[in-house]
């Protein structure tokens, strides 16, 4: 079909997607089994040299889709404007592979009795672990993820497996109530979906705090956030704002900075899909770029954004393997993968023991990000007192930390040695389009506003 194509136009691509897993959850009344909702289906992507033009198809009728493409093809050739300049799309080096992400058990073989068994292990280390504790919810996850592209240089398959276990506990004293949560996400198999006891043990301990944790006084505070802040610290500054269709719409402020200081010199942060054990990673993205890692900040400078195709050769900027969709029937767009500070110098005690007056983040729980103004906002649940370089038993709960991402960045005054990369989050792309990403990074210490 790509073949028959390209003898009308310049380009043309293909891509296969298929999805499937299963989705089990356990509470102190009730046990479910699902099947996560299947997905499958094939895009074929047109260039005529000046626009794209794309069909997508869940019903493998040849004789149908080769007739619809041909319109298409038709309707491409139409559109072309003879007054402007038309360009060629680079399909890349030639290569013909298949790339599969190592399982030790495939959960597609795992019998669901022992995948409930497993939750249930989960729940009751939960449910015993104190009085305060009202129920909880275990949940045991895999989704397995087959992709096939193809254009006139490339012929490339993989097959990436994904496993969850996550753990929510529920607590109260009889006046306030509490949740937290606690898991991991990762591209391997069942062998991953393990939480270990005392993990759930101390899940259940910060939850009793914070039954009574006080409501935190508005201010600049000197901070230390753990890896799960920092994750989500880097996700909301580097996150939409960064990926360059908003550059192509004129909606991101970063456009401004590449290339200046933007943080302090002892930050770095990547996007890397080739990570492919964190959940956010992968062989080639929905365009068919061959993953590799992006430097989005060297040394405290901006270096560049990230691309799907279009943007890429709209604005003649090197491609990355950041080209997603949610679907087969779904839009690529330039997003994050794997998305994290990489390490310092300083270990997480030296960093703790910096701080004479001050907060420790950690429960981080969301973000978002305003990519016109570059200003962002992290939640959490847990802001713990710092005084004379030790943490009290001072907790406050919730925290939100507001700020515009170069003057937050260029407050960070050490960077920990312990990064530490989280799978459980989703990301959309406004209010739709939802991809699994990770993020992640070490302890950080700076300065922030948080109320």
């Amino acid at each position: 079909m790509v073949q028959s194509l390209e003898k009308k136009l310049p380009y043309a691509s293909a891509l296969y997607k298929k999805s499937s897993g299963t989705h089990l959850s356990v509470n102190r009344v009730q046990e479910n089994v699902e099947q996560v909702d299947p997905s499958e289906g094939i895009v074929f992507t047109l260039w005529n040299g000046q626009s794209f033009f794309e069909s997508s198809f869940d019903d493998f009728n040849w004789a149908a889709i080769k007739a619809r493409l041909e319109d298409l093809a038709g309707l491409a050739l139409c559109a072309v404007d003879p007054s402007k300049p038309k360009t060629d799309i680079d399909p890349g080096p030639p290569i013909k592979k298949d790339f599969y992400s190592a399982l030790v058990l495939d959960p597609a073989k795992v019998p669901v009795e022992k995948k409930l068994n497993r939750a249930r292990e989960h729940l009751r280390s939960a449910l015993v672990a104190d009085p305060a504790v009202t129920n909880a919810i275990s949940i045991i996850g895999d989704v397995t993820n087959e992709d096939l592209f193809v254009n006139r240089n490339k012929v490339i398959s993989q097959v990436v497996t994904r496993t969850d276990a996550v753990m929510a506990v529920y607590l109260s004293d009889g006046e306030r109530n509490s949740e937290v949560h606690e898991g991991l996400s990762k591209n391997a198999g069942f062998e991953v979906a393990q939480i270990p006891e005392d993990k759930i043990k101390k899940l259940v301990q910060d939850g009793k705090a914070l039954l009574r944790a006080e409501r935190l006084k508005p201010g600049i505070y000197d901070v230390v956030v753990d890896p799960d802040w920092a994750g989500i610290i880097a996700h909301e500054c580097f996150g939409h704002g960064m990926e360059t269709d908003l550059y192509v719409r004129e909606r991101a402020l970063s456009r401004r900075y590449i290339g200046k200081i933007i943080a302090s010199d002892i930050v770095n942060m990547f996007d890397d899909p080739s990570l492919i054990r964190e959940a956010g990673g992968f062989f080639f993205d929905d365009e068919g770029e061959l993953s590799s890692s992006t430097q989005v900040i060297k040394d405290g400078i901006l270096m560049r954004g990230l691309t799907d195709l279009a943007s890429a050769h709209k604005l003649k900027l090197a491609r990355s393997a950041n080209g997603r969709r949610e679907s087969f029937s779904r839009k690529a767009y330039a997003r994050m993968t794997n998305t994290f500070f990489s390490d310092g110098g300083s270990s997480p005690a030296d960093i703790i023991a910096s701080v004479d007056d001050g907060l420790y983040l950690k429960h981080a729980t969301n973000g978002m990000e305003d990519p016109q103004g570059w200003g962002i906002q992290v939640e959490g649940l847990w802001a713990q007192e710092i005084k004379g370089g030790k943490l009290t038993d001072k907790v406050y709960s919730p925290v939100i930390m507001t700020g515009f991402v170069p003057d937050l960045l260029k407050s960070i005054s050490m960077v920990g040695s312990d990064c530490f990369i989280s799978g459980l989050g989703m990301c959309g792309k406004g209010h739709k389009e939802w991809i699994k990403n990770t993020t992640g990074g070490p302890h950080l210490r700076l300065k922030a506003r948080l109320a």
